[in-house]
């Protein structure tokens, strides 16, 4: 199965267009990863997104808006202005989250958080003993 989860910021509005054929709703976005390491650069990759989550997106979605995205990555063929072609990443959108930096979101009806373990008790040690057979006695385990 092919499933990515991006943490990305949106780097070009979404653009909303409909497909010729039976008007289905299309938006194109790009987006920037942060690197895996301080060092690493940051990648761009296109976003697509079908149907009514397009629509959804370009209402919801600008320029600078930080984003959680799920969906499959592929490699698509693109034509160069020099006549060439190359492939490049893209990744077709199944839900998109906000994300609000700074802020945790946590939905009104979640559970209390647990106050994190600082210690881990020790195991508890038992003495097992062997069955006696003779006895029919036989220590559970």
């Amino acid at each position: 199965m092919n499933l990515c989860i991006l943490q990305a910021e949106i780097m070009q509005e979404p653009q909303l267009r409909y497909t010729p054929d039976n008007q289905l709703a299309v938006t194109d976005m790009l987006v920037q990863v942060p690197g895996l390491r301080p060092d690493d650069p940051q990648g761009r990759l296109k976003v697509v997104v079908w149907g009514g989550l397009a629509e959804q997106t370009v209402k919801q979605f600008k320029v600078g808006d930080q984003v959680l995205i799920e969906g499959r990555l592929g490699m698509v063929k693109v034509d160069l202005p020099n006549g060439s072609r190359t492939t490049r990443p893209e990744l077709t959108a199944s839900r998109i989250f906000p994300v609000h930096v700074g802020d945790a979101l946590v939905a009104e009806d979640a559970p209390p958080r647990r106050t994190p373990v600082t210690e881990v008790p020790a195991p508890h040690s038992q003495t097992m003993t062997p069955t006696d057979e003779s006895s029919g006695d036989s220590t559970p385990f």
